[in-house]
Formats: C-alpha cells, sequence, structure tokens
C-alpha cells in the first residue's frame, strides 16, 4: 500500500507505533546493559570477598577446625592432643579442659571449596577456585574456565566475564602473593611437614602447583549467576504507573495531532475544494494574521490559501464589472 493512499491520521498512528516500537527496542538495549553491568558488579562483588577471605587465612596458615571437618573434602592435616584447656584472651584463665582433642587445618583452597559448597545451597549462586595447574581433582577448570584463564592470560587483565547459555559467568584472577609460597612456593620455601601433607593428599599433582613465584596466576575464581531472562526483568519493572505514563503519552500525542494538524489540514483541504466549486465566502480562521508573525507552517499554508481567496474573489469581483 502506497503512503499516499493512507489518510494523514492513518499515518500518524503508523509513525506513533514506530517510535514506540524503536523506543521500546532502544530501552530494552539499555537495560540489557545495565542488566550486565549490574551482574558483572556482582560477580565482581563476589570474587573480592573470597579474595579477602582467601587472604586472611593465608595470613594465618589456614584454618583449623575442632573436631569436625566435611568428610567428602577432608582436610590437610590433623592435630591431636590429648588434653587440651581453653583459656580467657588477655588473663589467661582456664576456662575449660576439653580433654583428647583433634583439630583438623584446611587450607585456603579446602576452606573455599566448602564455601563454595554452601553458597550453592543457601544463595543460588556458585563459585570455583580453579587452575590450569591444578592440585586437586576439583579444581580442574571446565571448558568455559580453561578459556576464561587463556584469555586472562593473552590480555594480561585480572577480569573475563561472558554469558554460558542462560548463565552469566565472571573470572577473577588470583595472582600469587607472598604468603601464597608456603604452600605454592618452590619445595625450599615449604615447611617439609606441610609439603609431606600435601604429597599424602594430593600425590604427584603436588608437582604441577607448585614453584610458583610472586605475580604468578596461580587461576581464578570462577563465579556462576543465572539470573532471570531480560524479557522477564523488563515485564518485572512494568507497573500500572508506566502503563498510565504510557497511555497519557498517547492521549497528549493524539491531542496535539487532532487539533494541531489533522483538523487544520482538514479544514484547509475542504476550504481548497469549496474554492475550487467557486465557492469563496469561506472563513479559514486566519484573516488578520501575516506570515511573518506565525511560526507554524500549517498556519502559513491557511493564509496563503486565504489570500488566493482573496485574490479569486477580487478577480471575480473585476470580471463581474467589465461586464
Amino acid at each position: 500500500m502506497k503512503l499516499k493512499n493512507l489518510s494523514i491520521t492513518h499515518k500518524i498512528f503508523i509513525v506513533f507505533f514506530v517510535v514506540v516500537a524503536l523506543s521500546t527496542i532502544s530501552f530494552l538495549h539499555i537495560l540489557d546493559k545495565t542488566y550486565e553491568v549490574s551482574l558483572i558488579n556482582q560477580g565482581r562483588s563476589i570474587a573480592q570477598q573470597i579474595l579477602i577471605f582467601r587472604k586472611w587465612a593465608a595470613s594465618f596458615g589456614g584454618i583449623w577446625t575442632k573436631d569436625k571437618y566435611t568428610p567428602e573434602i577432608g582436610y590437610l592435616m590433623e592435630f591431636e592432643t590429648k588434653e587440651g584447656t581453653a583459656k580467657a584472651y588477655k588473663t589467661g584463665e582456664a576456662l575449660k579442659n576439653f580433654g583428647e582433642t583433634h583439630f583438623y587445618l584446611h587450607n585456603p583452597a579446602l576452606a573455599t571449596r566448602e564455601l563454595s559448597n554452601l553458597s550453592k545451597i543457601e544463595y543460588g549462586w556458585t563459585f570455583r577456585v580453579v587452575s590450569d595447574r591444578y592440585m586437586a581433582p576439583e579444581s580442574k577448570p571446565d571448558k568455559w574456565e580453561a578459556t576464561a584463564i587463556k584469555k586472562i592470560k593473552e590480555r594480561k587483565k585480572d577480569e573475563y566475564w561472558s554469558w554460558d547459555g542462560n548463565k552469566f559467568r565472571f573470572a577473577k584472577a588470583i595472582r600469587v602473593k607472598k604468603g601464597c609460597l608456603k604452600c605454592h612456593g618452590s619445595p625450599e620455601q615449604i615447611d617439609p611437614a606441610l609439603l609431606k601433607a600435601m604429597r599424602a593428599k594430593y600425590g604427584d599433582n603436588v608437582d604441577r602447583a607448585i614453584n610458583y613465584k610472586e605475580g604468578d596466576l596461580r587461576g581464578i575464581i570462577s563465579v556462576t549467576i543465572v539470573p532471570p531472562s531480560i524479557i522477564a526483568t523488563a515485564i518485572s519493572l512494568v507497573d500500572m504507573w508506566n502503563i498510565g505514563a504510557l497511555l497519557l503519552a498517547f492521549l497528549v500525542f493524539w491531542f496535539f495531532a487532532k487539533n494541531e494538524i489533522i483538523k487544520p489540514i482538514e479544514n484547509i483541504t475542504k476550504a481548497a475544494h469549496d474554492i475550487s466549486l467557486g465557492k469563496l465566502d469561506i472563513d479559514l480562521g486566519v484573516r488578520g494574521l501575516k506570515e511573518d508573525e506565525v511560526a507554524d507552517e500549517i498556519t502559513k499554508l491557511a493564509i496563503a490559501i486565504d489570500r488566493l481567496r482573496a485574490s479569486i474573489q477580487i478577480a471575480m469581483e473585476r470580471l463581474r464589472k467589465k461586464k
């Protein structure tokens, strides 16, 4: 259908809906970008908290738990005492005698693995600490994580993120600090008892997880978030205020278009039709106005048509007088 076969009312409606459609697409694009930035910040926040926790645990040489550990994860070293006495801070006052007590050492890697299992249950997002030089089989990177490690090395940046299907995944580099060398430095830098405990737990895999230097990439914190879809998010943002504002915008637009465009053009069209039939005694509502005094183009057109009507009327009167 050609546009000239449509009324100006239909054209205005078409333009209005095209503008609304393009605005909606633009809004969804902005929402998508904002949504992604929000997910990046969420992933970054989670990773930073894990890094802080690992740094704290490493500063104490790991975390010792009393008479308890997670069986599926285990521990790195056990400390047994036949008699244990609890004492108060500062005063040294004896508080309780525990008798035979067992303490289990969880190095930062084991501790963060337990936190990961807890986060999966409690919060709906998960994280893993993985490395291309992994010691424990659980720390072996999956396909996305292997790509993340590769990209971080190539780009020499400490972050990488992308969508993996319907999952948003964020990777944060773990750089070797001085405290990390206690477990991942050269054999000479690692306590012999700790090295024996590591070999007892991880076997020959220990060899590929040591001999690091400060600043080396030890691995990544891999955060996985399964957010709702962008469409579901957009729908969740729509309420009665949004719908009311859209309807009000449409009514304002329609009121303006009807009274300032459609109706004046209809009047001019009717006037031109009447003039063509010789009906010159018509009022366009612009008598006394001058074109240089108005800015509205339709009003200027009406003034021009009215001037044409007046000129024809004068010409017709002159012809009558000559007769």
